[in-house]
């Protein structure tokens, strides 16, 4: 158990919510801007075939970043549930960085043949790998520096990870309306992934004025020397609970924000104007009330908020949809009615997340099913 107290100031508490949670927006906008521009990257990389064969061969290496955030996740968070969170998120903005802007400068597959495939697709998992790491130590630090507001946090932290998301979807809208199909090949795609790796570098930097948690500090003899065994032989049942809440994040992030924009373009066969500003509007509607969404759970409790949330996202789903599939003109207001449904269904889920673990195995706990449910459902 703990075996000191170790206060922050409030400029410091503040400083982890602001550093904390503008790194992983900064670091979701370098893991996404690669879905957004999925059409592009499989011409750059994956050529030959139909149009369907290359987008789901970029699809393919999207799907790994995201198979690899497991192993991302144990491996940072073996080390920061013992040597602490700081150095950790130091660490997982700096590759995500590294990784993107190596993807911007790569040659294509045209002048480096299957080699240039091959160093983006280890590049990509580099991203996935970092990502894995960065977010559940995000959601560690800020909620340990402000356990008493945890759903406030969190519901900041996850607006600032979706401007992630609305930043990569509205530079890929302003690519899109600024150059040409052949501009956008070979130049567009590249600006839009040094935009972020270069303000991610910045934060690197920034992340040094971070102090450590203070529930970490205090701990004395809680550390483990495996805390991913410990995590799984004491705490089975938060583990089962942590995957539940974390899929349907997974689910609707995965479905709404990141296929959606070549659903509507490559199967549906909307404009790709059309499917951009629907994107743009669904991300931001999906984003403002999650600061709200975490004040409900500080105020009323996590339980039935969340189960009424999530209940009516499920019964939204499928009438959403065939609103979606009915006409070009229904894409943009049903992804407005369903992102603020879910909001709030997903707003709250960091917040049990970091209530579920304890200290000493918070982070690896936070990491092992956060990445395994966006790994498998997404």
């Amino acid at each position: 158990m703990a075996t000191a107290t170790v206060t922050v100031t409030p400029r410091e508490r503040n400083r982890a919510l602001a550093l904390g949670s503008l790194g992983g927006g900064l670091e979701f906008y370098d893991f996404v801007i690669y879905a957004v521009f999925a059409d592009t990257i499989g011409l750059v990389f994956f050529p030959g075939g139909d149009a369907r064969a290359r987008l789901l061969a970029a699809f393919a290496v999207f799907a790994a970043g995201y198979l690899v955030r497991p192993i991302g996740g144990i491996l940072f968070s073996h080390y920061g549930d013992r040597y602490g969170r700081k150095a950790m998120l130091r660490l997982s903005i700096f590759g995500m960085a590294g990784a993107t802007i190596l993807m911007a400068l790569l040659p294509g597959h045209a002048a480096w043949g299957v080699t240039a495939t091959a160093i983006f697709v280890g590049l990509r998992l580099v991203q996935g790998l970092c990502l894995g790491g960065e977010i559940p130590g995000a959601m560690t630090l800020i909620t340990e520096t402000m356990p008493h507001r945890r759903g406030l946090a969190c519901g900041i932290l996850l607006l600032m990870i979706n401007v992630g998301l609305v930043l990569a979807q509205a530079v890929q809208w302003t690519v899109l309306q600024t150059m040409s199909p052949g501009e956008v090949t070979s130049v567009g795609w590249r600006i839009a992934f040094l935009v972020g790796g270069g303000i991610a570098l910045a934060g690197f930097f920034l992340r040094q004025l971070l102090v450590e948690s203070p529930a970490f500090a205090a701990l004395d003899k809680q550390i483990h020397a495996l805390p991913i065994a410990t995590l799984v032989r004491d705490h089975s049942r938060a583990i089962l609970s942590g995957l539940l809440v974390t899929s349907l994040g997974a689910a609707t992030v995965s479905l709404l924000y990141l296929f959606m924009n070549s659903y509507l373009t490559q199967f549906l066969k909307y404009g790709t104007t059309t499917a951009a500003s629907a994107g743009l509007v669904g991300i931001v509607l999906f984003s403002l009330p999650m600061p709200l969404a975490g004040h409900v759970a500080d105020r009323f409790g996590l339980k039935w908020p969340s189960v009424v949330a999530a209940l009516l996202l499920a019964a939204a789903a499928i009438p959403i949809y065939q609103w979606i599939a009915s006409g070009e003109t229904g894409a943009l207001p049903a992804l407005a009615v369903i992102s603020v449904i879910a909001a709030f269904a997903w707003g709250m889920g960091p917040a049990v997340l970091t209530a579920i673990f304890p200290t000493d195995v918070r982070y690896t706990g936070i990491a092992f099913v956060y990445n395994l449910g966006f790994a498998v459902i997404g």
